[in-house]
């Protein structure tokens, strides 16, 4: 019977094992000077041992092969939802949420997943893996963040990050200078926003669908010259003249209709692998633009902005480095002399987030025509039967002749035209 591939490996590493000079092995009290005679020797008096090395690694492997299989199933039930509200008695000044991202390659997927089953045990949220990186939200007391970003910052994915963001420091919602704050984007937030704690091993971490979108030309240094700060972008966008530029939202419609940045493109897509399509059907509208783009924390910008690249590679195009929520936290950390030299901020209305806080805003107000109306447009994600219009081009919550009444809110119509 042949000798199968693993047991020759591990033969070859048993000899490796036994080998003292370049041509002379040593076992069980005897010298060899032959690789045959080594050879011969082992199989005759350790095969034993090999066959239990050769028993450990399939025992190993097919545990890894279970692990896998595990984290790449369904988080929860068909049809089942992330909660839409939170009531709770918990002190938000013990606890906080982080959103963050990575493109890196991770070496082992399945470990570093697990481990994450270990460090994230007392959090809630999601965490996605796979071979270009990590992005994840979560959410715990303060003492169960820090421990899980000091391991975190320490792992082989981030090998490649500065000693600031490796310095074991507790992470505050008021400290917004340190390097920790601007790369973990934390939030008020306790463990109840999310159900229950999901992490999973996916293809991308985020879908784009695009595979000449690669990670190399996400991790390119050009690629990231492209990113301006929440000051820079406010600046521009705060000056702009109608044609001087395109600013194109990159996430789906029903986060954009209930806050966006002014004058945005909201593009009429129900999911971002929806993204590439649209910009193929307008690319031709886009040419000789500059393009701004933004999204809720950066990471679907990262990968909109290297396929636009692609598709117009004459055009300059940047993104909001951090998205939507970095420049909320840098508008309401402006010190006294920025508020007094500034205008109005030009971010509108609620940046959506997936999870039970549904939304979070610089103030109280909504772009929504009415309360009903944006409880409705909150509700979207998880009721999907309320996405009655996703074919449509254009949509509004307004008041209008012809429209499709939602629930029992008779003074409220949720039209298309």
């Amino acid at each position: 019977m042949p000798t199968s591939k693993l047991k020759r490996t591990i033969i070859q590493s048993f000899l490796k094992e036994k080998q003292i000079e370049s041509d002379k092995w040593y076992c069980c009290d005897i010298s060899f000077t032959s690789i045959t005679d080594i050879g011969r020797h082992v199989n005759k008096s350790h095969q034993a041992e090999i066959d239990a090395r050769e028993a450990q690694r399939l025992e190993e492997k097919q545990e890894k092969q279970n692990n896998f299989d595990l984290l790449k199933q369904r988080r929860g039930k068909k049809g089942s939802s992330d909660p839409i509200a939170t009531e709770c008695q918990c002190q938000l000044e013990n606890t906080k949420v982080i959103l963050f991202y990575k493109y890196t390659f991770v070496k082992d997927t399945v470990k570093f997943a697990l481990d994450h089953q270990q460090y994230c045990a007392n959090m809630t949220g999601k965490v996605r893996i796979a071979s270009e990186g990590i992005n994840a939200t979560l959410a715990g007391t303060n003492e169960d963040i820090n421990l899980y970003l000091n391991w975190l910052t320490s792992t082989q994915p981030f090998s490649d990050v500065g000693e600031e963001l490796k310095q074991s420091e507790s992470l505050e919602l008021n400290n917004i200078s340190t390097a920790r704050y601007k790369f973990f984007k934390p939030s008020q937030g306790c463990s109840h926003v999310f159900s229950e704690l999901s992490i999973k091993l996916v293809d991308e971490i985020c879908p784009l669908g695009q595979t000449t979108v690669v990670l190399d030309k996400l991790q390119n240094p050009n690629h990231g010259h492209g990113k301006l700060s929440p000051s820079d972008f406010h600046s521009i966008l705060s000056q702009r003249h109608q044609d001087d530029f395109i600013l194109l939202d990159t996430r789906n419609y029903y986060e954009s209709k209930i806050g966006h940045f002014e004058g945005a493109i909201q593009p009429p897509i129900r999911k971002f692998s929806q993204f590439p399509d649209y910009i193929e059907r307008n690319k031709d509208v886009m040419r000789g633009k500059t393009i701004l783009t933004y999204c809720t924390g950066g990471i679907r910008c990262e990968k909109a902005t290297a396929f636009m690249r692609q598709t117009l590679p004459d055009e300059n195009i940047f993104m909001l480095d951090g998205g939507i929520h970095n420049y909320m936290e840098w508008w309401k950390n402006r010190n006294t002399i920025d508020k007094k030299q500034e205008s109005d901020p030009v971010w509108q209305g609620k940046n959506y987030v997936f999870d039970a806080r549904q939304s979070l805003g610089l103030d109280d107000k909504s772009i929504v025509s009415c309360y009903a109306a944006m409880h409705v447009v909150h509700q979207m994600i998880m009721f999907t039967a309320v996405m009655i219009a996703n074919v449509a081009n254009k949509m509004d919550f307004v008041p209008v002749k012809k429209s499709v009444e939602i629930g029992n809110y008779n003074n409220c119509k949720y039209s298309y035209d």
